[in-house]
């Protein structure tokens, strides 16, 4: 895998070596698409009470992406990510895992085939399904490095087979871009979509990550949404193996109500889990898809939780947004904890975009009282 890995990346930049010498291959290149951003992020976070209580970053950076045209089925891509501290108060070292990196990484480099309705990637790349998903939510974006196979020849179906064996995460831990670094032993999932049926969407997937002392790690999503006028009923299931040799065996169950009348959005979601063990979400911060994922603290995935979530959305159209919403999550029948979140964005063209988050996160049975976190991003998209 780690020699065809190394193949793939020569095979992409053999290929941008030769393309002033052949025509076809020029032809491809000169029909290749480049799109990037250019963003500023802060993020801020304040405990009522305690040490180090108030933590602050700072970065900016951005990404440039090349994709060639094709040349009898054949693609190229690449992604280079940079980012760079301008400021940071973080004595407490809430960031060292997600914000804190300075520096470059390339994150895709990939080759595509693709034959009728059948695509192969091979290489670095971004990969987005419920139990397999690199967030984009902090400067850098997580990547993979695997193959993905994707075939539409079904009606309304897509089928997903895909294996991974290294992920690149937000930062090196230490103040540098991240790396790519192995996962365990490889890991590899199926996952298929389907719309056949007049106005519903099914999806279900399968991931397995193979450890390195063969206590492997499976999980299982089943989720259907519904739609019915304005109103979009949807459910999901998790049903997971976390590999212990005991209480190994977690699930998650979620209803959700989404509707839309005159421009107002109104959301209001459910989950439970049983009390053996605690779930496993998936492989990347963006196969975070619990319907009660708060906007900032995601989803709670301890065994023994009862979750809630309700929000109301409105989208102006001089380009502003306005949401708020409020989580609560009751663990082991005793610890109660909750996100208070409004976000406003604003369009100020199709390239120029903001968004500001601002949290309060209380737990009721701790001597720490709230906690206040705010986010700003802007972003220019080119």
């Amino acid at each position: 895998m780690k020699k065809m890995m190394k193949l793939s990346l020569v095979a992409a930049i053999t290929l941008t070596a030769t393309c002033a010498s052949a025509d076809t291959l020029a032809d491809a290149f000169a029909n290749s698409t480049v799109k990037g951003e250019i963003k500023s992020q802060y993020f801020q976070k304040e405990k009522e009470f305690g040490a180090n209580a108030k933590s602050s970053i700072w970065t900016n950076g951005g990404n440039l992406s090349l994709t060639t045209g094709s040349f009898y089925g054949l693609k190229a891509g690449v992604t280079f990510q940079t980012g760079h501290v301008a400021s940071i108060d973080d004595d407490a070292a809430n960031y060292n895992g997600d914000m804190d990196a300075s520096g470059s990484v390339m994150s895709e480099a990939y080759l595509a085939y693709t034959l009728a309705n059948t695509t192969v990637k091979a290489g670095r790349q971004y990969i987005s399904t419920p139990l397999v998903a690199g967030s984009g939510s902090r400067m850098f974006k997580q990547s993979f490095e695997g193959i993905v196979l994707v075939n539409t020849d079904l009606p309304n179906t897509t089928l997903v087979a895909a294996y991974v064996d290294k992920f690149q995460g937000r930062t090196d831990g230490n103040g540098n871009a991240p790396e790519f670094e192995q996962v365990q032993d490889g890991a590899y999932t199926v996952y298929a979509k389907n719309t056949s049926i007049e106005n519903l969407e099914l999806q279900a997937q399968y991931a397995q990550i193979k450890t390195l002392v063969d206590n492997d790690i499976k999980a299982i999503y089943v989720e259907a949404d519904y739609n019915l006028d304005n109103i979009t009923l949807a459910g999901q299931v998790y049903s997971t193996d976390d590999g212990s040799t005991t209480n190994s065996d977690g699930a998650l169950y979620g209803i959700k109500a989404v509707g839309n009348i005159a421009g107002i959005t109104a959301t209001a979601a459910y989950t439970t889990s049983d009390d053996e063990a605690d779930v496993v979400y998936g492989l990347g911060d963006g196969a975070d898809y619990s319907f009660t994922a708060s906007p900032i603290n995601g989803g709670n995935y301890s065994k023994d939780t009862d979750s809630y979530l309700v929000g109301l959305g409105y989208k102006f159209d001089m380009g502003l947004g306005l949401d708020a919403s409020y989580t609560n999550w009751d663990t082991n029948g005793g610890t109660s904890t909750s996100e208070t979140n409004v976000t406003a964005s604003y369009a100020f063209n199709k390239n120029l975009s903001s968004k500001i988050m601002y949290s309060t996160y209380d737990n009721d049975t701790s001597l720490t009282g709230y906690d206040y976190r705010s986010r700003v991003y802007v972003s220019y998209k080119f």
